[in-house]
């Protein structure tokens, strides 16, 4: 103590003379606090960071897809976890690579060399749906499709490019399996409208031959009901005409009345042959040969003058096991129709063959007359039934060839179109190698 003093008083005297150092002591502790306040802040927001870095680590880290980052020189400076379990590169082999270590040589796209692919983007900016091929450590060529987006700087300056690729050999196999499965679909599919259609053609040469079976046995008693009488009616007008004088008055009338009872005696013998042909024992037959005599008994008749016929025979023989008479009157039938389906001038091509995957010998017969209605096609082989005009034929004729196919286990197909022609086609099946060699 000085001269007695307190120390309080000294150190009150002392304060009294340094005042201006309390207001820089109170101004640094209010500094002290913001400095506080401003730390707190600081490590918030660093806590944030944090977590944001990792969320965003987080899902990089799940991609499915192949995430690469490069800098403004196509540098790689991120790959994802995807990218590195692609390509077969660890991380520290990725970075600082350059992006064409990852392309595949001749990519057909601007991505084979980093400038190219730099170039690429930063005219456009980014690249969507490009279809590219990646390249794994390994060798292996992986196609992706590939999205990128140019990176820019603070400036708007280009400074970097993200990508994107996704694996296409799944969605490819997937695809190659859908379309396995829909062309087999479609072949099934085929198929059963194959096979309907054959069940439905069955289905109509079933009910067709049991209605010609049903006219053939009506036809047959109606033959047998009229013989008779008819065969009294021919006799007794020819003997009347006979002794008739050519003077007589009534002598046309006499000739009309054996004129028409001869065409009723032809009806009826058409109708017996519908109703029963001959059941004579089958053998070989070449369809060449019985092809060739129907058209020699036919040749020069004036049916078929002004018509040019054309004759195409398989080079070797036609063989069927069958009734070669019946055969031949079945031909015959078909060279009349087309010779009468003509008006005037026109042709009739005969053709003859085997279809080997059918087993099945075919003779055709093509003219070029006046065609058939759609609406009579299903009518045509049913007795009685013609498109001609009214005492030009008995409407037999089709239906005889047609019982006569049917006996010998053959088919008969139409195809005619309305003023162009028609086309007659006789399948009957070949010998079985038994009865070939027996």
């Amino acid at each position: 103590m000085n001269g007695g003093k307190s120390l309080s008083t000294e150190i009150s005297a002392a304060l009294a003379q340094e005042g201006p150092w309390i207001e820089i002591i109170q101004k640094m502790e209010a500094l002290y606090a913001d400095l506080a306040r401003l730390q707190t802040d600081a490590d918030r927001r660093n806590e944030e960071l944090s977590q944001a870095k990792a969320f965003t680590d987080n899902i990089i880290r799940s991609l499915v897809n192949s995430l690469v980052v490069t800098d403004s020189q196509s540098k790689i400076t991120m790959a994802n976890d995807a990218c590195q379990r692609l390509l077969g590169y660890s991380r520290e082999e990725l970075l600082g690579s350059p992006l064409e270590l990852i392309f595949a040589e001749g990519a057909a796209n601007p991505l084979a060399r980093s400038s190219e692919f730099w170039n690429y983007c930063r005219t456009r900016g980014s690249a969507t749906g490009l279809e590219t091929t990646l390249r794994t450590k390994a060798g292996e060529q992986i196609p992706v499709s590939l999205n990128a987006s140019l990176i820019r700087d603070r400036a708007g300056d280009p400074s970097g490019i993200v990508l994107v690729a996704t694996d296409l050999r799944e969605l490819r196999r997937l695809l190659l399996e859908a379309r396995a499965a829909a062309s087999a679909e479609r072949e099934q599919a085929a198929e059963r409208a194959k096979a309907y259609r054959e069940l439905k053609a069955l289905q109509a040469r079933l009910i067709q031959s049991e209605k010609m079976s049903s006219l053939g046995r009506m036809a047959a008693s109606v033959a047998h009901e009229i013989n008779n009488p008819l065969g009294g009616i021919v006799v007794f007008s020819c003997l009347l005409l006979e002794q008739t004088s050519p003077d007589y008055p009534g002598r046309k009338k006499l000739e009309t009345i054996v004129r028409e009872a001869n065409r009723c005696r032809d009806i009826v013998r058409g109708l017996l042959d519908f109703a029963r042909p001959g059941e004579s024992a089958r053998q070989k037959a070449d369809l060449n040969v019985i092809l060739q005599a129907a058209l020699d008994l036919l040749k020069g008749q004036p049916l078929f003058k002004g018509i040019a016929v054309a004759l195409e025979l398989a080079a070797t023989p036609v063989e069927v096991l069958g009734n070669a008479s019946q055969l031949q009157q079945a031909f015959t039938n078909l060279l009349v129709n087309a010779a009468e389906a003509i008006s005037g001038s026109g042709r009739i091509s005969l053709k003859s063959w085997r279809d080997a995957s059918s087993l099945k010998a075919a003779v055709s017969f093509t003219d070029t007359g006046c065609g058939i209605p759609p609406q009579s096609l299903g009518q045509i082989f049913e007795p009685f039934f013609t498109t001609k005009q009214e005492g030009h034929g008995t409407g037999l004729g089709l239906a005889i060839v047609y019982g006569i196919v049917e006996r010998h286990g053959g088919t008969i197909k139409v195809d005619s179109r309305l003023g162009e022609g028609t086309t007659f086609t006789v399948w009957l099946p070949e010998p079985g190698p038994e009865e070939a060699t027996g």
